[in-house]
């Protein structure tokens, strides 16, 4: 007859069964040792549980040793879950941070890569030490920021004062312009005139004055009305700007008179100059309806003397041109 195996696995002798527990509870101890701060209470408890169950003795209840494990296990997992925490809002606002700067760096170059880099490392570190260190590069490069912005703060408040003074400038310069013919005004033709006197009189060298005069112009108006004599006075003014040299200016000093500042010239150039513009001018003609008309210009002008003053150098400009006027018209007198 056949015996019938049994399905029952061989018992662990006691012996070895206490043996093997206390392996094992020392295993536990010594690695919940290393896991404990050298303060803890518990610490020196665990030790001295390690030296009873090496040598076998039972362990009462009543020692509570039990629950303060369990109390360290839940502490512990308590502290892991705040410092999983901890690491997901450090790492939330230190990425808002840098995205906020990064947006703000868009223009800037090195910055934006550094604060990038910092950005993509916070994110994808794993435990709480490497964002601390990740911290300090990042307020590292949060430091130059803040030198930078310092220095983009200055430059910034300095192009404000200066488009400040460029507005104020711009403004002061459209104040000299005539907003008809687009030349320089009265006003600043009387600095110019400050100006040029005052430098003639420390270097000595010479310049001319021309004052030219629209021949009829009352007639143009009262014959085809103001709309057409502005058309006339734009006419004109341009014309003679685009004569003279660069280094010329012309002003529009009242109604239809204009004067011309010829800086460096001698007598000679300055009567051509003077007889060109006055040929250039007549050379434009007007029509209104079936109407076809020219436009001349009578023009007098004069070299700077020692003895001038703005005055006088105007005086005797003006009373050339009148000169040019008596004499017919459509002409250059020059007092030399």
């Amino acid at each position: 007859m056949n015996k019938k195996l049994s399905s029952k696995k061989k018992d662990v002798p006691p012996h070895e069964f206490s043996e093997l527990v206390s392996n094992l509870l020392v295993s536990c101890i010594q690695g919940l040792n290393k896991s404990l701060s050298t303060k803890d209470k518990l610490l020196k408890k665990l030790k001295d549980l390690e030296v009873v169950v090496r040598k076998g003795v039972r362990i009462s209840p009543a020692t509570g040793l039990g629950k303060e494990i369990e109390e360290f296990f839940d502490r512990q997992g308590m502290e892991q879950k705040f410092l999983q925490e901890e690491k997901d809002i450090v790492k939330i606002m230190l990425l808002e941070v840098a995205e906020t700067i990064t947006s703000m760096l868009s223009n800037s170059s090195g910055f934006e890569t550094n604060i990038g880099t910092c950005a993509k490392n916070i994110k994808s570190a794993e435990n709480i030490q490497d964002i601390l260190k990740l911290k300090d590069v990042f307020l590292g490069e949060m430091q130059k920021v803040r030198e930078h912005s310092h220095t983009l703060n200055d430059e910034l408040a300095e192009h404000k004062k200066n488009s400040t003074l460029l507005a104020e400038k711009l403004e002061q310069s459209q104040a000299l312009v005539d907003p008809l013919t687009n030349v320089l005004n009265r006003s600043a033709y009387n600095l110019k005139m400050v100006q040029l006197t005052h430098e003639f009189k420390r270097y000595n060298e010479e310049w001319a004055l021309l004052v030219l005069d629209i021949d009829h112009f009352k007639k143009f108006n009262d014959d085809f009305g103001h709309k057409l004599g502005d058309k006339v006075l734009k006419s004109v003014a341009g014309t003679v700007r685009d004569t003279i040299r660069v280094s010329d200016q012309i002003f529009r000093y009242g109604g239809e008179e204009f004067v011309v500042i010829l800086g460096r010239i001698n007598a000679k150039t300055a009567t051509q100059l003077a007889e060109k513009i006055c040929r250039q001018v007549e050379k434009d003609y007007f029509v209104d309806g079936d109407k076809k008309f020219q436009v001349t210009i009578s023009m007098g002008g004069a070299i700077i003397r020692k003895d001038d003053t703005e005055m006088s150098l105007f005086e005797r400009a003006d009373k050339a041109m009148y000169r040019a006027k008596n004499n017919g018209r459509n002409q250059v007198v020059m007092d030399l």
